[in-house]
């Protein structure tokens, strides 16, 4: 009985957690692995993306993705109860997917602004679980996926965009950190990113008008 009654709400959660277990493990086996960006040769430096941050945002996806049926379920029933358990996952899938970066931070230790790691995973993965409740989990993810992309060719064909984006490239020595912004602005944009996704869970439940108007099956 216990199982049974504990299955409807911790399955999609398992979800979130291996898939961060898993880009945890490629993230360890790829750590030196990047997509170059470089619209434009020398002088403008190309800007890397390490596929470990790629990992981590396929991760929040997956999870996102994975925990639609029982947020689905929780709105149809309405009330504060449904809001605080969307709210929760929000937080715990944000969580979970970002702890591979610090996981990582081990095997950077000789890389400049290694931290940077962290608020890049951490801007990244709250972006998604901002953005499904109205787009859905993939549509999110990939449009987070090319938003990283572009902001990288951005910052390739604008010499010096770097120092003011908060999302920091990799150069030839590690992270470019954004020396123009002040010292906090990084992290505070990043935790301020996440109490966002998780205040858009608990308003929507997880989901949106148009998601229910789709069809009784969330899948």
């Amino acid at each position: 009985m216990v199982t049974v009654a504990l299955r409807p709400s911790l399955l999609p959660m398992l979800g979130a957690l291996v898939a961060a277990i898993a880009a945890t493990v490629l993230g360890r086996i790829l750590i030196g692995a990047v997509v170059p960006i470089a619209v434009f040769d020398w002088p403008n430096e190309e800007q890397r993306i390490p596929i470990a941050e790629l990992l981590c945002v396929c991760a929040a996806t997956a999870g996102a993705w994975a925990n639609r049926p029982r947020l689905w379920e929780w709105e149809r029933l309405g009330g504060a109860r449904t809001r605080i358990r969307a709210a929760v996952v929000a937080a715990l899938g944000v969580l979970l997917s970002t702890t591979a970066a610090p996981a990582l931070l081990s095997t950077t230790a000789g890389a400049q602004n290694p931290w940077s790691l962290v608020t890049n995973v951490l801007l990244a993965v709250a972006a998604v679980y901002l953005l499904s409740p109205f787009l859905g989990a993939v549509p999110s993810g990939l449009l987070v996926l090319a938003g990283i992309l572009l902001g990288a060719a951005a910052c390739n064909m604008v010499p010096g965009l770097y120092r003011v984006s908060p999302y920091a490239y990799v150069g030839s020595d590690g992270w470019r950190a954004p020396d123009l912004l002040p010292g906090a602005t990084v992290p505070v944009l990043a935790v301020g990113l996440t109490l966002a996704a998780v205040a858009a869970h608990a308003v929507t439940h997880g989901s949106t008008a148009r998601a229910r108007r789709r069809g009784a099956d969330p899948h």
